[in-house]
Parts: C-alpha cells; sequence; structure tokens
C-alpha cells in the first residue's frame, strides 16, 4: 500500500504575488469589457472604438490579459507543474517581450504623461496612467511568479553548465537580426514621435544588443545569465514586434518599408530563442 503525498505547500509570498499580479490587469480588463460591449468608460471619443479593427484590437488585447492571469494561477499552484513546458513558455515569452520594455520605459512614459499633448487624444488623461500603471505592475508582479517558478521546476538551468555545441545558422541569423534591429530602433528614437514611443524603441534596442552579446558568448562564463538576457531581449524583438508589426499594418502610416524591418525584427527573436533553447542545461 502506497502512502498519498500531499502536495506541496504554497507560501504567502507566493500567493501574494499571484493576487497582486491578477489584480493588475482588473482596471485594463474593465476598460475592454466597456469598450467592446459598447460602453464609454474613459473615452473622449466613443467612436473611436466603433471601427471593426478596433474590436477585434481590443478582444485581443483584453484575452492577452486573460491569459497572464491563468499565468499567474499555473506559477502558483500544483496543477501549473503539469502543464507541458512549451504551453506555459511560449506565452510568458511573448509577455515578458512586452511587458519588460514598458516596466524599463516606465520614468520616460510618467514623464510623457505629464504633457499637455494628451488632451487632444480620444480617451481620457487618467486612461493612460491607468493603462501603462497595470502593465508595468504586471511586468513586475507576473515575471516574479515565473522566475519562482521556474526556479522549482527547471532548476538545473541555474546550478548546470552549457550544453555543448555552436549557436549555428539559427544564432548568427538571429544576431544579425537583432543588430539590425537595434539599428532601426535607435534610428527612429532620434526621429519625430511621442517621448513614450521614442523611449520604446531606445529600449528595444539596447535589449536587443545585450540579447546578441549574450548570445554570441553564451559558451563562456555562466550560463543562466546569459540565457535571462536572450530571453529578454529575444522576447522584446519577438513580442513588441509582433504587435508593432499588427499597428504597422492596420493603422501606421509609415509604409512598407518599417513593417519589413519590425517582420524581420521577430523572426529574428524567435531564431535567437531557438539556438539559446539548445543550449540548455538538462538533467543527468
Amino acid at each position: 500500500m502506497t502512502a498519498a503525498v500531499s502536495a506541496p505547500k504554497i507560501s504567502s509570498a507566493r500567493l501574494i504575488i499571484c493576487y497582486a499580479a491578477i489584480l493588475g490587469t482588473l482596471p485594463y480588463l474593465t476598460l475592454k469589457a466597456s469598450w467592446v460591449t459598447g460602453g464609454g468608460l474613459g473615452l473622449r471619443d466613443p467612436s473611436f472604438v466603433d471601427s471593426d479593427l478596433m474590436l477585434f484590437a481590443n478582444l485581443l488585447t483584453g484575452g492577452m490579459d486573460v491569459v497572464a492571469v491563468v499565468l499567474a494561477l499555473a506559477f502558483t499552484y500544483s496543477w501549473g507543474r503539469r502543464i507541458p513546458a512549451p504551453l506555459l513558455l511560449f506565452p510568458i515569452w511573448i509577455g515578458t517581450g512586452l511587458l519588460a520594455p514598458i516596466v524599463l520605459n516606465l520614468p520616460v512614459i510618467v514623464a510623457d504623461l505629464t504633457q499637455p499633448h494628451l488632451t487632444g487624444m480620444p480617451l481620457e488623461n487618467w486612461v493612460w496612467a491607468v493603462v501603462y500603471g497595470g502593465f508595468g505592475w504586471q511586468g513586475v508582479m507576473l515575471l516574479t511568479a515565473f522566475v519562482l517558478y521556474a526556479r522549482d521546476r527547471w532548476w538545473f538551468v541555474v546550478t548546470g553548465t552549457v550544453r555543448p555545441g555552436t549557436i549555428g545558422t539559427a544564432g548568427r541569423l538571429g544576431i544579425a537580426a537583432a543588430l539590425g534591429a537595434a539599428a532601426a530602433h535607435l534610428t527612429w528614437a532620434f526621429g519625430s514621435g511621442g517621448m513614450s514611443a521614442r523611449g520604446q524603441d531606445v529600449v528595444v534596442a539596447l535589449l536587443s544588443v545585450l540579447a546578441a552579446a549574450a548570445l554570441a558568448t553564451v559558451s563562456r562564463g555562466r550560463f543562466w545569465p546569459r540565457l535571462v538576457l536572450v530571453w529578454t531581449g529575444a522576447g522584446a524583438m519577438a513580442g513588441s514586434g509582433a504587435w508593432g508589426l499588427f499597428g504597422e499594418l492596420t493603422m501606421s502610416s509609415h509604409g512598407l518599408g518599417r513593417a519589413l524591418v519590425v517582420a524581420v525584427q521577430v523572426i529574428g527573436g524567435v531564431l535567437m530563442m531557438i539556438s539559446v533553447l539548445r543550449r540548455l542545461p538538462h538533467t543527468a
């Protein structure tokens, strides 16, 4: 007869982080629920959300925050350990790429929110603060929950050494795309556009360069710090790049050239992650 094994106790700190992350999604989800159901919460111009494109965009972004809620729970409770790794790693990688640049760019965003140009926008001023404040909060809490989860489930990544091999063609192409994307974003950062968008360009450029440097030196020194840099930088290339590509193809007037640059950026981010995951340590 086999004795039943009780599930490990969840620490109070992890529960607090989990539900703090979920709490951070509620203001954004409330706005999205209002807009997709015809409400005018936070809108100066209700026609701003009337188009089919905006309905799709609001459903998409609202759905992404629902995914964030599921991830926070999966990273905290024992059932999350039974979910196949790809089903968790892909959305949190994209989430890292979307949220980490916002967290790093928050000082610039806060400064931009104080500028008078917001008075001519279709949204009330407080909406911008709620949205970006919520994203910053989610970025810190959700990524903290993921780090704690990853430490428990994949502890050998921190304690092990890099698997032998090279970065391969995927890695080399990814590095080239990262450096090209960084150059493009720096050019855009010194061009026209709002302060927040230009600050975001600087952050994405910096993360891309750091990811390229980490992947190029992945066999030297400790593996996990380089994995963190590639994870974050390649995630920024793929996640924020995919969202930027959606905007370029649907709402932007920049032209096809910029859309092609962002598409290469997304592909480069994916290639870098494929390359670094091939070097992951493994259990004996």
